[in-house]
């Protein structure tokens, strides 16, 4: 008896829009991983970013450059902790005072150990070694960025390994909040991560008062909105995005909601000038860069009909993306967001290199 052919079906993405291009300025070239920006001025901005090593490295620390002409042109990097102890996964912001404030994990405390061989020291994470000792610090910076205060360890009280994430927040009453995510003290079976909210109330020298954001998120993202309410957008243990709505000050949290796909992450929230909420995201699906959409709801909806493309022209992997988006006085957006395998601008010898951190420079209504 002749049995035909199952018949297959499978969905893929179209693109249906204009083609626009846009300015892309570099950040820095051989270095620039996980880009956080921020605002200090009208048209000033500070960035930091992972460098002296590869993605994961016992090498690399984290370096932080500036501009004053909005992200066109930027300083040489200035690092802010000695290499060798694989300093990573900054939080980054500014408090009251205008000094900058870098929060950062060194892996080194927990998440290495000697080689068997001798061959010197191997990331091996093992949750044996996440005890009381910290491995979370917090610097800050008087002068723009080119000198950094003695680094001051944090203990987090829900979190046996704590990284730091993000953008740092400054709320009505002052305080400044801050994304930590990591490995629990208790476990909750079925979750790997948990996504808390730190504070601090006196510019950045202190912080705890932590409340639970969502089990099963990481890295996340926050933004105040004028009605007082804090958005999160927050990644899932499996790649997407979700986004959760504090009216308490982040003391509790809604239902986490997705709204992007599995691949597209990490997220970045701006609150617009236009009364618009901005999601910028990492896409590790091809084509592989920064997505892009916009919520006219306080991020209650998204509008997933107009998603945008802001970059697709990753190379060869998906160690790319971490955008982080501000917006200047003048009306323009700036992305930042790094690339370790290639992009457009590293083809041949006069290009940016493999690995570059860039900044694209846009304005609303060329996204919309």
């Amino acid at each position: 008896m002749f049995n035909p052919p199952r018949f297959l079906m499978e969905e893929a993405d179209i693109f249906v829009g204009q083609r626009r291009r846009l300015k892309r300025y570099l950040i820095c070239s051989l270095q620039g991983y996980f880009p956080v920006l921020v605002k200090t001025g009208p048209q000033a901005l500070a960035v930091v970013y992972r460098t002296g090593g590869p993605h994961v490295g016992i090498s690399a620390t984290l370096a932080v450059s500036t501009s004053t002409d909005g992200g066109v042109s930027w300083s040489d990097p200035v690092e802010i902790q000695p290499r060798w102890d694989d300093n990573r996964n900054p939080a980054f912001g500014a408090n009251g005072r205008g000094e900058l404030i870098v929060a950062y994990w060194k892996a080194r405390l927990q998440a290495y150990e000697e080689d068997a061989g001798g061959r010197g020291l191997h990331y091996s994470p093992r949750d044996e070694r996440r005890q009381v000792a910290p491995a979370t610090f917090i610097c800050a910076s008087a002068d723009n960025g080119l000198t950094w205060g003695e680094p001051q360890p944090y203990i987090s009280e829900h979190l046996s390994l704590a990284s730091p994430y993000g953008r740092i927040v400054r709320s009505p009453d002052g305080a400044l909040l801050m994304c930590v995510y990591g490995s629990a003290r208790t476990p909750k079976e079925g979750c790997r991560d948990l996504t808390v909210l730190a504070r601090s109330r006196d510019e950045g020298r202190t912080w705890g008062d932590e409340t639970v954001v969502a089990w099963g998120y990481n890295e996340t993202s926050y933004a105040l909105l004028p009605t007082g309410s804090l958005v999160a957008a927050a990644r899932s243990e499996s790649g997407h995005v979700a986004v959760l709505h504090s009216d308490d000050a982040g003391y509790s949290w809604g239902q986490p909601v997705q709204v992007t796909r599995d691949g597209e992450h990490p997220a970045d929230l701006t609150w617009l000038q236009s009364g618009r909420l901005l999601l910028t995201f990492g896409r590790r699906i091809r084509p592989m860069g920064c997505g892009l959409l916009f919520s006219d709801d306080g991020g209650r909806t998204w509008d997933r009909e107009r998603e945008v493309l802001l970059a697709g022209d990753g190379v060869e992997n998906t160690d790319l993306g971490y955008p982080s988006t501000v917006q200047l006085d003048d009306g323009h957006l700036v992305t930042a967001l790094y690339y370790a395998s290639g992009s457009q601008t590293s083809q041949d010898f006069r290009g940016w290199g493999r690995i570059s951190c860039q900044a694209i420079h846009y304005r609303e209504e060329d996204v919309t």
